[in-house]
């Protein structure tokens, strides 16, 4: 990415873990460290694909259960070759 923020919505910084997977039922458990009204962020070593649909699922004190679907827009690696450190997931069907 370049210098000049590209995100159409705000983020702030979160830490909270979130159930997530390629079905409903929600195999994988990683943290979320942004978060906005389109996207966030998965801190996740698993591997995924730009496109890919995936489902989320957190608990929020005041709201309750939160179950969302992202596409996955990009996969961080610290260098090429590297293990993923996460990935760039945008809110689908919200």
């Amino acid at each position: 990415m370049g210098t000049i923020e590209q995100r159409r919505h705000p983020r702030v910084n979160v830490d909270f873990f979130a159930d997530w997977g390629w079905g409903p039922q929600c195999e994988y458990y990683d943290r979320i460290t942004s978060l906005s009204v389109s996207g966030c962020f998965l801190n996740t070593k698993r591997e995924l694909t730009a496109g890919q649909e995936i489902y989320l699922k957190w608990t929020e004190e005041i709201t309750g259960a939160i179950s969302l679907k992202g596409a996955v827009r990009y996969q961080l690696r610290v260098m090429e070759g590297a293990p993923p450190t996460g990935a760039g997931l945008e809110f689908v069907s919200v």
